[in-house]
């Protein structure tokens, strides 16, 4: 299976707000924007990135990547968990698009949708009053 985007996209933007989200639905409703692409998810607060990108969920991701088992139990084993906890991250990794849990002969497949996950940080720019210098913060 060729991966279709290299990298799934965790941006956080401490602005993004329902009331933005709301306007820029309405642009798109409009056709004068695009929905965000597939790879990425917006979020407003730290927390939820992390809730959802855990470290264990991360070394999931890592762990398929490099060995590609052919279902979760064999990820469990190569992971040194529990199975009941490795099936849980792969259903939120799943449930975020980052991986595709495929059925086949009685057993559950996890595959990768993306090469890497990257967290994006946008900077932002400032005018600094007064001395016609611009910021980025």
């Amino acid at each position: 299976m060729e991966l279709s985007n290299k990298a799934f996209i965790f941006c956080y933007d401490p602005y993004f707000s329902p009331k933005q989200m709301s306007v820029e639905f309405r642009e798109v409703i409009h056709g004068k924007k695009y929905l965000q692409p597939e790879n990425v998810m917006m979020a407003n607060d730290l927390a939820v990135i992390h809730q959802i990108i855990s470290k264990a969920r991360l070394k999931v991701f890592a762990c398929i990547k490099e060995n590609k088992p052919a279902n979760v139990h064999k990820l469990a084993h190569l992971l040194h968990r529990d199975y009941t906890n490795v099936w849980r991250d792969c259903q939120v990794l799943a449930n975020c698009g980052i991986i595709e849990l495929k059925e086949k002969d009685n057993e559950t497949q996890p595959i990768l949708l993306y090469e890497q996950i990257v967290l994006d940080f946008p900077s932002r720019e400032r005018n600094l009053p007064g001395s016609g210098v611009i910021e980025r913060v």
